[in-house]
């Protein structure tokens, strides 16, 4: 029996040390690259992310790299201070075979896998495997283009393809770039939906402006009575009375233009505004309108659209306060499309032709960032002041009093 259990043990051994030399000296395999590209498309704009491992872009900046050494905050800033200065033409956009212009906004050390990021505070030091490398480009393009060829420059070992994920509108569309065909081309086939027209503001009723010449007027009356004077006195023109006429007729040329616009002074006032559900009714398209302004993204075009909504000095401070409001922490160009409006006023107060009103709005947005939507849910408490202005309602003035992301 002893002999017997002897033999198994050794047998075991044996197998033990067997196993031992099949597998020594063989490699750990190493873990295939992170590369995923994703194109996000608006009317007038273009986005793009790409994501790797920072193994990868190390190895193309000739930086040291140890996939399981952590990350302090100085390793990752080096990092990102490399790639952003050899980066800046690596990702090319053509529309309807045309270059437009971009450039690369920022480069991003983000946690997680495409698709799955996640949060990490700034002054943890976070594995390099962890940890991917994001480069953003912005393009300008046109509303509808017929088809867009995205160009990535920088393919090289060990990312063989590029995977690309579009997305415009609701949906996404998959495509792939590779080495030896770095470009790929998305087919519009009317699937970008351009912005939605401005919804309508209740009207108010048009008041009638007279041009009056009352300089070219007065000069007439002018005229007539130097001419009566000098005949009742029977009294000669200098020079004549030709040279008189002429300079007589010139001055009426000259101020035929010179109108006083005075209103009509039999128009109805208009009606004044003085219940929560009449405020509604004209805030509620307003304030839709101000979001819907920052569906474009050239500012003289936003700029051109907030004006008509809002007028006077709350132009530009709205203008900044919405931009901000609407852009993704510390991520440039990333920018909330409000889907949604829900519009509440409490108390309104009459004030001239105008009127006062209290009440909050919520905004619900979305934005594409980094292979996945984020939703935005946002709720205002503020006073409003809105006036007609050229027979048209406008926010004059605005206080927010509260402010919260829900």
């Amino acid at each position: 029996m002893e002999k017997a259990v002897g033999a198994v043990m050794r047998l075991l051994y044996a197998l033990l040390i067997l196993a031992v030399l099949t597998t020594h000296g063989q490699e750990t395999p190493q873990p295939a690259p992170t590369a995923q590209a994703y194109l996000y498309l608006e009317p007038f704009h273009a986005r793009v992310e790409v994501m790797f491992d920072v193994a990868t872009v190390q190895g193309w900046l000739k930086q040291p790299s140890d996939a399981s050494a952590p990350m302090p905050m100085a390793v990752r800033q080096h990092l990102s201070d490399g790639a952003m200065k050899a980066a800046d033409d690596w990702c090319s956009l053509m529309a309807d075979d045309l270059t437009v212009r971009g450039t690369l906004t920022g480069v991003a050390l983000v946690k997680g896998k495409p698709g799955a990021t996640l949060p990490y505070d700034e002054a943890e030091s976070p594995a390099a495997r962890e940890l991917m490398v994001g480069f953003m480009y912005e393009f300008s393009i046109p509303g509808a283009p017929e088809k867009l060829d995205l160009r990535w420059k920088q393919l090289a070992p060990p990312v063989q393809a590029l995977p690309l994920t579009v997305f415009h509108g609701a949906s996404t569309s998959s495509l792939q770039l590779t080495a030896t065909r770095p470009s790929a081309t998305w087919a519009n086939q009317g699937r970008l939906p351009m912005p939605k027209p401005l919804a309508n503001v209740p009207t108010l009723p048009q008041v009638k402006v007279y041009a009056v010449p009352v300089i070219m007027m007065l000069w007439v009356i002018f005229g007539i009575a130097v001419y009566v004077w000098m005949d009742v006195k029977d009294k000669k023109f200098p020079g004549g009375f030709v040279p008189f006429l002429a300079a007589w007729l010139f001055g009426v040329a000259i101020t035929y233009s010179m109108n006083v616009h005075v209103r009509d002074p039999f128009a109805k006032p208009s009606v004044a505004v003085s219940t929560p559900a009449n405020a509604e009714a004209v805030l509620t398209p307003l304030l839709r309108n101000v979001y819907r302004a920052f569906d474009y993204r050239r500012e003289s075009d936003i700029y051109d659209l907030l004006a008509r909504s809002v007028d006077g000095e709350l132009l530009r401070t709205l203008y900044l306060q919405i931009v901000k409001s609407l852009t993704l922490d510390e991520q440039e160009g990333a920018r909330v499309r409000i889907t949604d409006l829900s519009v509440t006023i409490e108390q309104v107060t009459p004030k001239d032709e105008g009127f006062i009103a209290q009440g909050q709005w919520t905004a619900l947005g979305t934005v594409g960032h980094w292979g996945h939507q984020h939703q935005r849910l946002n709720r205002y408490k503020a006073k409003l002041t809105v006036t007609p202005i050229q027979s048209e309602w406008k926010i004059t003035a605005l206080e927010v009093m509260e402010e919260r992301r829900l």
